[in-house]
């Protein structure tokens, strides 16, 4: 297994009356704070779901962070923000969005295509942006990043938990624990590690956003969690089998959000020669891929089912300062917390249990621990405005950019367009536990063979009805048939009395065909009763 390699960023910006060619500094590699991240604020009460930024004015966040009606539209009268963590000169704030574009292709079942894109402040001045990593076979080492906040009202973040695992890090399990990672491997993360719940130290949370390595000097943002697999249990908290977490990748989404924002998202690649064809339409496969049997998937904002968890002694959480709210990990909290302000910063952070292949694995460590890198180094420059891939390998990009264009933000936000963000344990639907693949095959399959029963039914009908009349007519005894009809249709010829009718009856049956003896000259008789005799 190869060691641990010492990561640093490099940060890049440009600030009003500074000179173009700034230095170096050092920082240390548990300082996350010193990176520029954001988190999910609603109703006042951070979430768990970490963000990526984009730029000043937009980032992306998972789709199943948000909360929808029941029509499958967003629901824009809840108080949406987002808390940025700044860094230098630039203060923390927390700014309310003004527009939310969840991805059209977004599966609140599968979480196939979990991203949306957030904006808020003015596009039209963006002072700064971040790059989003590519390329991760160009990665030495990953960060996984867990950031908190102490304070959401006054903008305070607490030391991020951070775990840093090598380029060559392998987990077994994620693909038996999910269909839909088995079938997008190249558009998701997956790890087995968690930290704990800054609302119950009894519960361990994933992390929220992964940042790639390149070459131990520049890092970029490159993938957000999106949901985990749960054996033996329906949350996080308190099951006792496996866990397995899934982040989604950036990079195929990049297209997509510059569609959104009307302006350039900015990537970097550690091969300036790297290039991804990417499309705005982009959708992952087998995005309604079933939930594996036995397995629990679970997304969203994971807080509040944390907080309402007892651990193994009974005990009531330690740590209540945080997310408020109660109930499936989708539903975001509607009510402000008042205890904000009294948080303490993140405990030990440690891995769930996994199958064997990964106990020996050197990334199931304790993350509280700051010695585990040397100090990074960062370098501080303008932003080169239109390039791709920065020429002097910087990864995040912070300043004044060319004048761009952008559509008006709108008062309200727009819809998203998918029915539920509820998670479901299963990856089903709500049709009695009948999965969403099921119900649509069902759906198909009985119309067609109602027609097709139908069809058969109307041949079969036909064909029974010109067997009868052939029976009913043969053509051998058509001048038979004419006869009769003609003496039947005229039998007040036959003469006047009962008796002389039914005689001339007799004589007449043994010339007709048989399927006129019962019918047709029962009804002669039944005309003729009423006669004298």
């Amino acid at each position: 297994m190869l060691a641990t390699i010492a990561l640093s960023l490099k940060i890049v910006w440009s600030v009003a009356g500074l000179p173009q060619n700034l230095s170096q500094r050092d920082i240390s590699s548990n300082s996350l704070s010193d990176y520029r991240g954001a988190l999910f604020v609603v109703a006042n009460t951070q979430t768990s779901c970490e963000m990526a930024l984009i730029d000043s004015s937009a980032g992306f966040v998972a789709a199943s962070c948000l909360t929808y009606k029941s029509n499958g539209n967003v629901d824009n009268g809840i108080d949406y923000r987002v808390a940025i963590n700044g860094i230098g000169n630039d203060e923390s704030k927390v700014n309310s969005v003004t527009m939310v574009d969840v991805h059209p292709n977004y599966n609140p079942s599968t979480y196939a295509n979990n991203i949306a894109v957030l904006h808020w402040g003015n596009p039209k001045e963006i002072s700064w942006h971040q790059d989003i990593g590519q390329d991760r076979t160009g990665w030495d080492s990953t960060f996984y990043t867990r950031r908190t906040m102490s304070s959401v009202s006054d903008a305070l973040w607490s030391t991020p938990a951070v775990l840093t695992l090598s380029g060559s890090d392998a987990i077994s399990g994620c693909s038996s624990a999910s269909n839909l990672y088995s079938s997008n491997k190249d558009w998701f993360l997956c790890i087995a590690q968690t930290t704990t719940s800054i609302t119950n130290g009894n519960c361990q949370t994933p992390y929220g956003a992964v940042w790639g390595a390149y070459q131990s000097d520049t890092v970029a943002v490159a993938a957000i969690y999106s949901h985990s697999s749960i054996y033996d249990g329906s949350e996080l908290c308190g099951s006792t089998g496996n866990q397995y977490h899934y982040y989604t990748m950036l990079q195929p989404y990049v297209d997509w959000a510059s569609k959104m924002t009307g302006r350039k998202v900015y990537t970097y690649a550690a091969d300036s020669s790297y290039s991804y064809k990417g499309s705005s339409s982009f959708n992952m496969d087998n995005d309604l891929a079933p939930a594996v049997f036995g397995v629990t998937t679970v997304s969203g904002d994971l807080y509040p089912s944390a907080k309402e968890y007892k651990g193994p002694s009974g005990s009531s959480s330690n740590n209540n300062n945080f997310a408020n709210g109660s109930g499936t990990t989708t539903t975001l909290p509607t009510e402000n917390n008042s205890n904000t302000d009294d948080n303490t910063d993140m405990g030990a952070n440690s891995a769930l249990s996994s199958d064997k292949d990964d106990e020996d694995n050197e990334n199931n460590k304790n993350d509280d621990n700051p010695d585990a890198s040397d100090n990074l180094n960062v370098s501080e420059n303008p932003t080169e405005s239109g390039n791709n891939n920065s020429d002097s390998d910087k990864s995040i990009n912070d300043g004044k950019t060319d004048d761009t264009e952008n559509a008006n933000i709108k008062d309200d936000m727009k819809n998203g367009s998918d029915s539920s963000s509820s998670s479901d344990d299963s990856g089903k639907s709500g049709y009695g536990g009948i999965s969403r693949g099921a119900i649509i095959a069902i759906s198909t399959i009985v119309p067609i063979a109602t027609i097709i029963i139908l069809v058969c039914l109307f041949f079969a009908y036909k064909w029974w009805k010109k067997r009868r009349n052939f029976r009913n007519w043969d053509p051998k005894n058509e001048t038979s048939n004419i006869d009769c009809i003609r003496i039947i249709d005229n039998i007040g010829e036959l003469g006047s009395t009962r008796t002389t009718i039914e005689n001339r009856i007799e004589s007449i049956r043994a010339s007709c065909p048989p399927a006129y003896i019962e019918h047709e000259f029962g009804a002669i008789s039944t005309r003729t009763s009423k006669m004298p005799m």
